[in-house]
């Protein structure tokens, strides 16, 4: 067969010649921006019945995100998402979309499990002084044996 019938066909301006382009690095390889976010004993968002009358949701890659005026969180299949044991809420929503694509590029899907794990540099706890006083960075390393 002719190599050239198989090449693609140049579009665009005939004079000038075509762009060696880089193909886009795969989600997992792109540099993902440290999520903001709050921990709560309870979910402050849709489990509590005042606020549901405010809700607005957002279907995002399989996940929804509900949202208030000052916050938000993501909801999965199985509820909503649990970080160390706690309620996770986000003060916008870009950051939800954030943390999504960081659990996308790791293989999570809205199907599994929303009690997940996130290395603590990962993310950046707004509510830190609530939570047990000390920020989860300045806690002291147990050794291990």
């Amino acid at each position: 067969m002719n190599q050239h019938l198989l090449q693609s066909r140049k579009l665009g301006n005939p004079r000038h010649k075509p762009r060696n382009r880089q193909p886009a690095a795969p989600l997992a390889v792109q540099r993902l921006e440290r999520v903001r976010l709050t921990l709560y004993d309870s979910d402050p968002i849709t489990g509590n019945e005042d606020t549901l009358y405010a809700l607005s949701y957002e279907c995002y890659r399989g996940y929804t995100i509900y949202s208030t005026r000052w916050r938000c969180c993501i909801h999965g299949k199985q509820g909503c998402l649990r970080l160390r044991g706690k309620f996770v809420c986000f003060p916008a929503i870009e950051d939800a979309k954030n943390l999504i694509k960081r659990f996308r590029a790791g293989g999570y899907t809205s199907y599994d499990s929303m009690e997940r794990y996130l290395p603590e540099w990962e993310y950046m706890c707004l509510n830190w002084r609530e939570q047990d006083g000390t920020p989860l960075s300045s806690r002291s390393m147990q050794r291990v044996s």
